[in-house]
């Protein structure tokens, strides 16, 4: 009995765990890099006006929310020839190396007039994005449906935190050490080079996961399978109607939002706030980020510890509540090495919500499954991601505005206390609104406690879903 339940708890070994982990080395990187280098290298070296680069990716960020739902439709669609290696399996061959090579060309773009600059800005993106989407829905739409237990999922949680903040570290670290730092407009082939490297790895990486994206035979026929017990054929938005009337997935989806803004305005905000606000040297940048990225990597086991324990919902409060707290904190702080305090506290609070994001929304997933009676993950990772990329509006929106009243000058050097006080809101006060706001929603509306959570997968096995 114990063999077999622990059988039940590890279905898949070390090899598959990490292979298929890598995907949030390839998420968080490559978003890293994305959100790091692209807003600055559009203003203070192609000099685009502010108002164009937030227009264009304001754009790009609805072309991704309106893209994510449709790509995750059409990934849930049975088609023939994908039957024989499974869906996700066969999307995400088709879309990871497109995907990898294509993000260098953002930072090659035409500078005959801004008109042109912006159209390249937006379409560069708008393709990425597409490709990414496909990329990493199917590999999370994945994660539910191939790991069911509470155990291997908060494993499997474990690693991808090492391979996003892995991720995080090398796409921050990439552009602080390569990017040349000379006269604002003279830096642009560096940007290049970044982005050259950044493809080569992903590409890299997309073959290293291609072992832990391997679909078992039972549940490729699982997914093939049709069933609708109304026997009436349901479209998308149907589909995705029954979905938002469960509360857990939309208290979910807010607290989701709460996270991808704080990391979508910390990474853009750190090139500005290391140059006019701290000052310091990018050795101490390193260092900064080290102590960031150690915090959030030792404080996983205790949150995988208060998972198991208490559940991925007080898990995730803790996360939430606590980043909110250490980002007000560190606003505060503008000297080093003491602002060294406050990333420690600030890493150590994310790494529950890094931990536990995909084991937190794979109980939502199992919670839907059941009330549809229907797999359709691809729908749900869509939607989601939808919801998430509500944070590049944010962070463009959050900029234009922010540089536009504390008067931010891109071709000087310093900036006045206004526009380093406006820099701080941005990567601080802003982000941490959001968080406390999803921890308003997942203590007062999100209610998969442990005892929920242990009965509805006992309802998948009686379901055979």
């Amino acid at each position: 009995m114990n063999n077999k339940n622990k059988s039940q708890e590890f279905r898949y070994g070390n090899k598959t765990h990490f292979s298929y982990s890598l995907g949030s080395f390839f998420d968080d990187f490559l978003a890293t890099v994305l959100s790091f280098m692209v807003f600055k290298f559009y203003e203070t070296e192609v000099f685009l006006p502010v108002f164009y680069i937030s227009l264009g990716v304001v754009l790009y960020g609805f072309w991704n929310m309106i893209n994510d739902p449709i790509v995750g439709h059409i990934s849930n669609k049975n088609i023939g020839f994908m039957r024989k290696r499974g869906k996700r399996f066969t999307w995400f061959l088709f879309t990871s190396i497109p995907c990898s090579i294509i993000f260098a060309i953002i930072f090659i773009p035409p500078t005959v007039n801004p008109l042109i600059t912006f159209l390249w800005l937006l379409l560069s993106l708008c393709v990425l994005d597409t490709l990414f989407s496909f990329t990493i829905i199917n590999w999370q739409s994945l994660f539910p449906d191939k790991f069911r237990s509470q155990k291997e999922r908060t494993k499997v949680g474990g690693i991808q935190i090492l391979c996003s903040l892995f991720g995080l570290a090398l796409g921050t670290l990439l552009p602080t050490l390569l990017i040349t730092e000379g006269t604002p407009g003279t830096n642009k082939g560096s940007y290049f080079t970044v982005g050259e490297i950044v493809s080569i790895t992903l590409i890299i990486i997309s073959i290293l996961m291609v072992y832990g994206m391997k679909e078992p035979r039972e549940m490729i026929d699982r997914t093939f399978r049709v069933k609708d017990d109304s026997g009436i054929p349901q479209n998308y938005f149907q589909k995705l109607l029954a979905a938002l009337k469960q509360k857990n997935y939309i208290a979910y989806l807010i607290a989701y939002l709460a996270q991808t803004t704080v990391m979508m305005l910390m990474l853009a905000s750190i090139p500005y706030w290391m140059q006019y606000v701290v000052n310091i040297e990018p050795f101490y940048e390193t260092i900064i980020l080290l102590v960031f990225l150690l915090a959030s990597v030792s404080s996983a086991p205790l949150w995988i510890k208060v998972s198991r324990k208490y559940g991925n919902r007080v898990g995730y409060m803790c996360g939430t509540l606590g980043t909110g707290t250490s980002l007000i904190i560190t606003m505060l702080i503008w000297h080093f090495p003491y602002i060294l305090i406050g990333f420690a506290l600030i890493g150590f609070c994310m790494g529950a919500t890094w931990t536990l994001i995909y084991p937190t929304f794979s109980d939502v997933i199992d919670e839907i499954v059941i009330t549809t009676k229907q797999r359709e993950e691809g729908i749900y990772y869509g939607f989601r991601t939808f919801i998430g990329r509500i944070s590049i509006v944010v962070q463009a929106l959050t900029f234009g505005i922010v540089h536009f009243l504390t008067f931010f000058d891109p071709r000087a050097a310093t900036q006045t206390l206004l526009a380093q006080w406006g820099i701080n809101i941005g990567m601080f006060a802003v982000p941490a609104l959001f968080y406390f706001i999803g921890f308003i929603l997942m203590w007062k509306v999100y209610d998969l406690k442990p005892e929920k959570v242990e009965k509805n997968k006992i309802l998948l096995e009686q379901l055979n879903l």
